[in-house]
């Protein structure tokens, strides 16, 4: 059976682009989930550390970070899970409460699911594109721009769409937790820990930051492609210049 055949290469073409959206997508929230100084800035753009101190609060997250990585757990009696308040005269102290951490125990599932997809994905596109890899190499390039084009449009088209539907952020944010937390443990009193650090407003912002990255990530795959694609045609056009020349002196001959 011969691998090479078109209906395998255009079927090899699909599925790596179907791998390469998933890895454009979660690329940014790979970037941005763990990263303390991003969640630092969204504090204080959306005035955490205006109500909790920041030094607790960047000592949680971390903690936190350290529970969504299976490093460590979080138990809510654990003192040092303790947040105080930015203002002195406040002596009581902000803590999560066991549906708090119940519910952060479910965000770690979901992440683990997305990394899990994610770095699939990442193995699987490479033993694609190597499945791809032709003993003429303008084929190739061709082919990796056709991934590259297909992959990138599509995303494109999906960030639009997500863009569109984030403009009723609060509709997609409730939409979102009904569909990957179905138990429903998600709303707390707006006095709660889990609340005051992660408001609103902070999801939001992370939103925008993927859905931007995520855009402009595909805009550059977008263009590589394009670029593939041209090269592949260049290259055609010189082998058949070539040809036609060899020919034209052969009968000339």
């Amino acid at each position: 059976m011969n691998f090479k055949n078109s209906k395998f290469k255009i079927t090899l073409i699909l599925i790596n682009s179907i791998f390469l959206i998933i890895i454009i997508f979660f690329t940014p929230l790979a970037c941005y989930v763990f990263n303390l100084d991003y969640y630092s800035t969204l504090y204080e753009e959306n005035d955490v550390f205006s109500v909790l101190n920041k030094e607790d609060v960047l000592n949680v997250t971390e903690r936190i970070f350290k529970y969504f990585e299976y490093r460590e757990e979080l138990d809510y009696l654990d003192p040092s899970l303790q947040v105080r308040y930015s203002k002195e005269s406040m002596s009581s102290v902000a803590f999560f409460m066991p549906d708090e951490v119940n519910h952060l125990n479910d965000v770690r599932k979901l992440l683990t699911k997305i990394f899990i997809l994610y770095f699939s994905s990442i193995i699987l596109v490479i033993i694609g594109f190597v499945l791809l890899i032709n003993k003429n190499i303008k084929i190739f390039i061709r082919d990796l721009g056709k991934t590259f084009i297909i992959s990138s449009a599509l995303i494109l088209l999906f960030i639009i769409i997500l863009y569109l539907l984030g403009k009723n952020f609060p509709v997609l944010f409730d939409n979102f937790h009904l569909i990957f937390f179905p138990q429903g443990n998600f709303t707390f009193s707006g006095s709660s820990l889990i609340i005051t650090l992660f408001p609103f407003g902070f999801f939001y912002d992370f939103f925008i930051k993927i859905v931007l990255c995520s855009a402009i990530i595909s805009t550059i795959v977008l263009v590589a492609g394009i670029i593939f694609v041209n090269i592949f045609k260049i290259l055609k056009g010189d082998n058949s210049k070539r040809s036609g020349k060899f020919n034209y002196q052969k009968s000339k001959a």
